[in-house]
């Protein structure tokens, strides 16, 4: 029997996907994940850390954190996490 799948995998399985196209739309699909990754929480501290959850594990598996790419999803995650800092 499968288990359903976490927010945090859900959108490391989106990110995964964004990281293997090449263009633009790339950064398009880190948004729609991550802004589906933030419904799944109500409050701004556990949202923080969903988001560092990503980020961790995007970088812990080598998935290119050091490549455009996961240089654009840190970015992103970290303008995100000092949105939600400032409201908590």
């Amino acid at each position: 029997m499968l288990l359903p799948m976490t927010p945090v995998r859900q959108c490391l399985r989106k990110v995964d996907h964004a990281s293997a196209i090449a263009d633009s739309a790339a950064g398009t699909c880190i948004l729609e994940a991550l802004n589906e990754l933030e419904s799944a929480y109500r409050r701004p501290s556990e949202r923080i850390v969903a988001l560092e959850a990503v980020l961790h594990e995007f970088d812990r598996d080598g998935r290119g954190g050091g490549t455009p790419f996961g240089r654009l999803l840190r970015v992103t995650v970290e303008r995100r996490q000092n949105k939600w800092a400032r409201r908590a």
